[in-house]
């Protein structure tokens, strides 16, 4: 089983696009600008806007009340 994830692992880094990552750097993320044409592959304003999300701690999921938090 261990030997088919790690085969599963290195077939899904192979088939990815290794070298997109290698063109991103910080000014290309920090000039990121939307358009609505749509990019293939990798585009620097998903990073941007997930990096400015991240910062200002927003969560999909919210706030969500557990049972010891409302008792108490």
């Amino acid at each position: 089983m261990v030997r088919l994830l790690l085969v599963a692992a290195a077939a899904l880094a192979l088939t990815c696009g290794g070298t997109a990552a290698a063109k991103l750097d910080l000014a290309t993320i920090n000039q990121a600008q939307f358009s609505a044409e749509g990019s293939k592959g990798f585009s620097p304003v998903i990073l941007k806007a997930q990096i400015l999300l991240d910062r200002a701690r927003f969560s999909p999921a919210g706030r969500r009340r557990t049972t010891r938090s409302m008792v108490a």
